[in-house]
C-alpha cells in the first residue's frame, strides 16, 4: 500500500488537507491511516523536559521545551533525536503500510530532518550520515508532497508573532530538501482547500497512472 508524504512549514495546511485527503481515500473504500513525525520524538522528547530544568540548556532554539544544546554536545544530541526517530518511523508508517493501508504522513522525514537542522543550528547537518539515510528514505517514497505557502501567508495563517528570522531559515531548508527528495510541489497561498485536494488528487492519479 501507498505512503503519501506531505512535508512543509506549519501553517501550510498539510493537517487539513492530510484529513480532506483521508475522507476522500475512505470514502472510495480504503483502509486509511494518518500518521505523524513530530520534531521530538519519545527518547528525545523525555531528555529535552529534562534538560530544560537546566540554565546550561535554557533557550530559544527549541520551542517546545526552551532549550538550546550547547555546540559541544549538538553531535549527540542530533543522534539521540535520530535513534528516537526510528521506532516512530516503524510504528507509524512502515507497520501500517505493510498491513494494507494507505498511510497519510502530515508531518515526515523531510520535517524531521528540517528540525533538527534549525534546532540545533547546524546549517551542514543534512550532510551527516544519519541525515543521508532519511533523505535517500524520502527519495525513494513515490508519493511525496512539498506543502507551503509565502513567508507573508504562513505568518498570517499562524496568527501569531513570529520569528521572521527563523521561519526563513525554516523556508529554506524546506526548499532544499524538497530538492534533495524530488518532492512535487504543491503552493496553497492562493488556494482553497478544496482546491489543493484537488490538484493532490491529480498529482496522485498521475503518478499511479503515468500513461493516462
Amino acid at each position: 500500500m501507498p505512503l503519501i508524504c506531505l512535508f512543509g512549514p506549519d501553517g501550510s495546511g498539510k493537517t487539513t488537507l492530510a484529513r480532506a485527503l483521508a475522507k476522500e481515500f475512505k470514502r472510495r473504500g480504503a483502509r486509511v491511516t494518518v500518521s505523524w513525525m513530530r520534531g521530538t520524538h519519545t527518547i528525545a522528547s523525555m531528555l529535552a523536559r529534562f534538560l530544560s530544568r537546566f540554565t546550561l540548556f535554557r533557550g530559544p532554539d527549541n520551542p517546545y521545551y526552551g532549550i538550546s544544546i550547547p555546540n559541544n554536545a549538538k553531535r549527540m544530541w542530533q543522534l539521540i533525536e535520530f535513534v528516537s526517530a526510528l521506532p516512530i518511523l516503524l510504528y507509524r508508517f512502515t507497520l501500517p503500510c505493510f498491513l494494507g493501508h494507505v498511510v497519510i504522513a502530515e508531518r515526515y522525514l523531510p520535517d524531521f530532518l528540517v528540525w533538527v537542522s534549525l534546532t540545533t543550528r547546524d546549517t551542514r547537518y543534512l550532510r551527516s550520515l544519519e541525515a543521508k539515510f532519511m533523505l535517500a528514505l524520502s527519495a525513494k517514497t513515490s508519493m511525496k508532497f512539498y506543502v507551503t505557502a509565502s513567508e507573508a501567508e504562513l505568518a498570517k495563517r499562524r496568527g501569531e508573532e513570529v520569528n521572521h528570522e527563523l521561519l526563513s531559515r525554516q523556508l529554506k531548508l524546506y526548499d532544499k530538501v524538497a530538492k534533495l527528495v524530488r518532492a512535487y510541489r504543491i503552493d496553497t497561498t492562493k488556494r482553497s482547500v478544496k482546491e489543493t485536494l484537488d490538484h493532490l488528487l491529480n498529482l496522485i492519479h498521475r503518478i499511479v497512472r503515468p500513461e493516462v
